[in-house]
């Protein structure tokens, strides 16, 4: 008997659809957007094509994953399952592209119905099996064509186009975020079907994608930026990343090895907030995430400073997720981590980082000492939504009091022999965690080895008297 529990995440992420743009109604009509004068290599050089004039490639969305905890006769083994739909709609994606005014313009290959299975998600490679014998199957009439538009959702006006001289099938659609009249967008259509060819050259990039990729042992970034004027922040960023890395393991030790991890930079909030209108995670206000359905942290490049510091902060839930494979972690510790990383020296020549007191944070927790120190023992039993729950303020002694706590249990608690019982906590609540306890339980239990002492007179002591002595411990 196979037993499946679900390995809940920190943030429910639902499945999204592709971006959605809203068509206006009413309004006198206006002339089509055009097409650009010159054909584009396309599709890593499988096509040339004209795409939409004065747009921007968007990159497709990364497939949804789930992780599990299989149970079959008594051992425990956690696996990765896909939707079967966003890895058809992986392999069906060509490009889309966006100009200034909101119009769309998007091309996907039709090869294949998307496989179904018991389950609403399944092993990739079961996937893609499937994916290989109905591409082989696909006969293109009729039935199939309107089963695979179905599949792909009626998001604006669209046709199918087969290149010529070949068998190739493709879906190009347009969303007009204007009242274009249906003469214009027929001409449209006929001008992109003259220009669609096979490439004779392979390899190349979308030229109006500007998207990039550079990786080393740790990290794979992908970016929008310019490669002249961005090239060197994605260069200094993997080193810094790399460094981070080192710290999150010395500080939080991985349970199993770490493979490459996976960032992606935009160089405009624009781009950004367009990306996540598709991906349902409703955090289009924020400047960086780490989306672990997705599996990607996402960065915005706009001011260098703080993408750094952000970059910090959500690579360690990143590095969290793998270090552990549990995305439930107890909210203070999880946070209070991120928080901690945050703010750090960097040493370029000799790529290290020193841990450090500045920030917002230790600001905050400067100005409202005693209400931190109060707040400790409350803080390690909020959940999630408790956590967030609440006033501005409210979450933001969370917040502070989340970066008190991991400061004093990984620096503070080295200053005085005073203070050894609590540097065991993060160890024991790690321990208690991969044992398979819920992590507000571990969250207790772990707490219980300083059980009768005073926490938040231990805090404040700490604070007022011995803080600077915290910069070189450990």
């Amino acid at each position: 008997m196979i037993e499946i529990s679900v390995m809940k995440t920190s943030v429910v992420f639902r499945l999204a659809s592709a971006l959605a743009i809203v068509l206006l109604a009413g309004g006198s009509a206006i002339a089509a957007p055009q097409l650009k004068t010159q054909a584009e290599s396309i599709a890593n050089g499988e096509l040339k094509a004209k795409v939409l004039a004065g747009s921007v490639g968007v990159p497709a969305p990364s497939p949804q994953s789930r992780r599990y905890t299989m149970t079959r006769n008594g051992e425990s083994k956690k696996v990765k399952f896909y939707v079967p739909a966003d890895l058809w709609r992986r392999r069906a994606f060509v490009g889309e592209w966006k100009d200034k005014k909101g119009n769309v313009m998007r091309l996907a290959r039709v090869k294949s119905l998307v496989p179904s299975f018991e389950r609403e998600d399944w092993y990739e490679d079961e996937i893609e099996k499937g994916l290989d014998e109905l591409e082989s199957s696909f006969k293109g009439d009729d039935d199939d064509l309107e089963k695979w538009k179905s599949a792909w959702g009626g998001r604006g006006v669209g046709r199918f186009v087969t290149v010529a001289r070949t068998e190739a099938r493709y879906w190009v659609e347009f969303e007009f975020a204007e009242n274009v009249k249906d003469a214009d967008a027929q001409k449209l259509f006929k001008a992109f079907e003259r220009s669609i060819s096979m490439s004779s050259v392979g390899g190349g990039n979308i030229s109006s994608m500007k998207w990039w990729e550079s990786e080393n042992d740790m990290y794979r970034f992908m970016t929008d930026l310019d490669r002249s004027k961005g090239g060197k922040f994605i260069k200094d960023s993997m080193r810094i990343m790399d460094s981070m890395r080192k710290a999150y393991e010395k500080y939080v030790p991985p349970q199993k090895s770490i493979g490459k991890c996976t960032v992606r930079v935009f160089r405009s909030m624009a781009g950004y907030q367009e990306y996540l209108s598709g991906n349902g995670t409703g955090m289009e206000w924020s400047c960086g995430l780490w989306d672990p359905s997705r599996e990607e942290l996402l960065i915005v490049a706009e001011d260098r400073e703080q993408a750094h510091k952000t970059m910090r902060h959500e690579a360690f839930h990143q590095y969290l997720f793998y270090a552990t494979e549990r995305g439930n972690h107890a909210t203070w510790f999880n946070e209070g981590h991120a928080c901690f990383f945050e703010n750090v020296r960097y040493n370029p020549a000799k790529n290290t980082v020193l841990i450090n007191d500045e920030g917002t944070r230790p600001q905050w927790v400067a100005k409202h000492a005693t209400e931190v120190a109060y707040a400790i023992t409350k803080v390690i039993g909020l959940s999630y939504e408790q956590f967030y729950s609440g006033s501005r303020d409210d979450i933001s002694l969370n917040y502070a009091t989340s970066w008190a706590i991991a400061y004093f249990l990984e620096k503070g608690a080295y200053v005085s022999e005073e203070f050894a019982l609590y540097r065991k906590i993060c160890e024991k609540y790690l321990e208690l965690t991969k044992s398979g306890m819920d992590s507000i339980e571990a969250s207790r239990s772990a707490w219980k080895l300083v059980e009768g002492r005073d926490v938040a007179a231990d805090f404040l002591k700490f604070w007022t008297k011995m803080r600077k002595r915290a910069l070189t411990a450990r």
